[in-house]
This record gives structure tokens, sequence and C-alpha cells, in this order.
């Protein structure tokens, strides 16, 4: 009887302990403009992602992931991939993550929008861990407002990786698309609320 007492007392300490170590990080960093009113914001045009990481084509599938995840928040009205393409094509010889003030300004006032998204996928890889293997995911993406090319939000969002839990009882982990999803949805909450 006294050693389920003490085997009871034990859990007690170590379960919210366990559970904090598996909780435990906040794994993004958000900039928000102090004087910036987003509630002016109304029209976006995502601008397609760079790809830093070694994963062939993760550009493309990241951007296709946060066009997809921006428009169910139902927060802006988000302009065509099409039309975005069209408009940047004058702009093909710059990176996208390196476009001037100037070209900012003149590509929103062309897709007729308040703000721009540009994003980099700074990581996407799979790594092995223990005896399985776990998707990692990392992406920066900001806002910057057409008026005068001045960014008025950023974030950078790690997603993925083997838990604390999955290590402890060797479960599976997220596949790559689970963690894409999952690194979009916390750098939008960032944003919408």
């Amino acid at each position: 009887m006294k050693n389920t007492r003490v085997l009871h007392q034990y859990l007690a300490v170590l379960l919210p302990v366990i559970s904090l170590i598996g909780c435990s990080g906040n794994n993004a960093t958000v900039f928000l403009h102090p004087e910036y009113n987003f509630q002016f914001v109304e029209r976006v045009a995502v601008i397609p992602f760079e790809n830093l990481s070694k994963s062939q084509g993760a550009g493309e599938r990241v951007t296709r992931v946060f066009l997809t995840e921006l428009l169910a928040e139902r927060a802006f009205d988000v302009v065509e991939p099409g039309e975005v393409s069209r408009v940047l094509e004058k702009y093909a010889t710059v990176r996208t993550g390196q476009l001037t003030q100037e070209e900012i300004v003149n590509i929103g006032k062309e897709l007729k929008v308040q703000s721009l998204i540009l994003g980099t996928v700074a990581e996407l890889a799979s790594v092995r861990s223990g005896s399985g293997e776990a998707s990692t995911a990392t992406l920066v993406v900001r806002m910057v407002e057409t008026e005068t090319g001045q960014t008025v939000w950023s974030a950078t969002r790690t997603a993925g990786g083997r838990g604390f839990w999955s290590s402890l009882f060797g479960t599976g982990s997220k596949s790559e698309s689970g963690v894409i999803r999952d690194c979009v949805r916390g750098i939008l909450s960032s944003l919408i609320k």
C-alpha cells in the first residue's frame, strides 16, 4: 500500500514535467510593425517562395500549401498565382527575395494589392532519428506593404522532427506534407488571429 502511494506521488510530479518537456520551446520568431494597421489590408499577392533547401521543388510545393491555407483563413482577397507570375516576368532577372522597394511598389500597383507576401524555404529535409525518419521544415515569410515597400510582418518557424513522445514510444512522425502544413499554419496564426 505504501509503495502504491509513493508511486502515485512520483507520477503526480513526473507526468506534468514530462508533458512540459514534450511541449516546451517556442520554435517561432515573429515581427509585427508596431505602427502598421493591418485592418487596411484587403488584397494580397503571394510571391512564389524561394528555395534554399536541398529539396528540389520545395519552393513551389510550399507556395501551393501556403496559398491554400491562406485562402482557407478567408482573411484577405488573394491574387491568382497566374496573374502574379505574369507581372513577375518583368522582374525575371531578380530573385524575389531581393526585390527593391521600387519594384515592390510597382508590382503592388500592377496587381492592385496593399501587400505582397514573400517567403523562403530555409530547410526541408528528412532526418534520420533513431530507428525512423523525421521530416523537418523551416520557413521564413514576410509581408511587405506596397505603398513604401516596408516589411510590416515577418515570421520564421520550424516544424517537424521527432518529438519527445514519438521518441519515447517509438511512434511514427508526420509526413513531409504534414510538416509543411503545420509550419504554414503556425506562421499564419501569427498574422491572422
